[in-house]
């Protein structure tokens, strides 16, 4: 398909919301030429296909470089420290954790990593991304039925980074950074220029505060932003939190969000319209704070501080075996010209080809994993399981905690496993004394990884005019010099 122009298409898109920003290409901020978005209702894949069609058409998308972001809440991403700073063995080494982080084979999935920090010591923070290939398999074949071919295909934690980012520079120290999507919200906490962390979840709240579900919006942001926060708080390194949160949505209008939520939260709540001041030119045809479409505008030219491309290898191949066609075609016909002008450069040209093939086939072995280094980190990290393996998954230590649950009075909202550390277990109950027995019944479940039960906090709120009450229980994993006090004791 040929270019007209050379502007480019930020697309996002999803069952309820289609959204686009034209930018015209610029060594300095974003210089907006349009800002088109469409709301409605498309719950099946056909619908969805025929909806983002006809965006296409009306918006003349066809004509530009079109790169899309698909939602944190879609996909598995993870901020990692890992013993090295070498790119290659990097990317080895979150290939093959990749298993660590998600139920998945390393071949199922579509892995991106963008190196955070390097450390003093050798290591590396690093930002791995883990997307499932019927995830972004799906997102591209809706766009083919669009007749486009994305350039490449962004996150939107790491466009959100680069907007906030591009922006402060490093003046504006710790803040949180929450966005309202259609279809999820999205919660990203940076510190000076470092994403420190990333947390993201579905949802099919109507973020406009409108009708009958306002007060459930309102009451899934407040538990969803504070469990972030709180998360943040835990694994910080000094362990401080977050005092300032900024909210934006390129959909709503987030301003009622931010007072409502400023007193709902241990944080000043406040719109991050700061976001927009990217924009050099154009501003007026921008509504709302569509930060993460900006951020994807700086990333597509090369100037956002954050970079993960979800593009499969099938559609990078694809386009590699069309440029290689191409490029053949233009050397045969140099070769007819040639072989026209003069017989003796046809011995010459068809070297040349032949060279340029064995160029190409060289490059496509290059990218295909290294058998024997494979074999290597595979020893490396069945080692590296024994070493750290404890008995029983996390889907199991779930079945069995949830094998302990009363038939009533107590709810499960959340459970957070972290691996070598434990597990957090969030729920509601009707009273105190039920949280109590729970606790004690998992204490004495006689399973290893529940025997330091303890109940960290419990908190009476009221829900539909009965009181109810929030709860934490804390499942820390015995550590190695308890099992071995044990073994000793024995």
């Amino acid at each position: 398909m040929s270019r007209k122009t050379n502007h480019i298409s930020i697309l996002q898109f999803d069952n309820r919301c289609i959204s686009r920003l034209r930018v015209r290409r610029s060594t300095r901020g974003v210089e907006v030429l349009a800002f088109d978005q469409e709301r409605g209702s498309w719950p099946t894949e056909e619908a969805l296909s025929d909806a983002l069609r006809a965006f296409t058409e009306a918006h003349g998308l066809a004509e530009d470089q079109v790169y899309t972001v698909l939602p944190r809440h879609e996909i598995t991403a993870r901020i990692v420290k890992l013993p090295s700073q070498d790119p290659g063995e990097l990317e080895g080494m979150v290939r093959l954790s990749a298993e660590e982080y998600v139920p998945y084979p390393a071949e199922e999935l579509v892995i991106d990593l963008h190196v955070l920090q390097k450390m003093p010591g050798g290591e590396s923070k690093v930002l791995a991304v883990f997307a499932h290939h019927d995830v972004v398999d799906a997102h591209v074949e809706l766009l083919k039925e669009a007749h486009i071919e994305p350039e490449e295909i962004f996150l939107s934690t790491a466009c959100l980074a680069s907007a906030s980012m591009a922006v402060h520079t490093g003046k504006v120290q710790r803040h949180a950074l929450v966005n309202l999507a259609s279809g999820g919200l999205e919660v990203i906490v940076i510190n000076g220029q470092q994403l420190e962390y990333g947390r993201a979840v579905g949802s099919g709240q109507d973020w406009a505060l409108a009708g009958d579900q306002a007060d459930d919006a309102i009451e899934e942001l407040r538990v969803e932003i504070g469990a972030s926060l709180s998360a943040y708080r835990r694994e910080s390194e000094d362990g401080e939190g977050v005092d300032h949160v900024y909210l934006c949505s390129p959909s709503v209008d987030v301003t009622p969000h931010a007072e409502t939520l400023t007193h709902e939260l241990a944080a000043e709540c406040t719109p991050a319209a700061f976001t927009n001041t990217v924009i050099t030119r154009g501003s007026d045809a921008v509504t709302n704070l569509p930060a993460v479409l900006l951020g994807a505008a700086l990333v597509a030219q090369e100037r956002g501080t954050v970079r993960i491309c979800l593009l499969p290898e099938s559609l990078k191949a694809a386009r590699m075996q069309r440029g290689a066609k191409r490029t053949a075609l233009l050397f045969a016909g140099l070769a007819a010209a040639l072989l026209l002008a003069l017989g003796l450069l046809y011995a010459v040209s068809v070297h040349q080809r032949q060279a340029y093939i064995d160029y190409l086939r060289g490059r496509v072995a290059a990218v295909q994993p290294r058998a024997e280094g494979i074999v290597s980190k595979q020893r490396q990290l069945r080692i590296l399981e024994q070493q750290v393996q404890r008995d029983g998954g996390v889907v199991r230590l779930l079945a069995s905690l949830c094998s302990l649950y009363p038939e009533s009075g107590m709810n499960i909202t959340r459970f957070v496993f972290t691996r070598d550390e434990g597990i957090e277990v969030y729920g509601r109950a009707k009273s105190l004394k039920e949280i109590e027995l729970f606790a004690e019944d998992v204490g004495q479940a006689g399973i290893e990884a529940f025997s330091k039960a303890e109940r960290s906090y419990e908190n009476r709120t009221r829900e539909r005019n009965a009181t109810v009450f929030d709860y934490c229980i804390l499942l820390p994993f015995p550590s190695d010099e308890d099992e071995q006090g044990e073994g000793g004791g024995a």
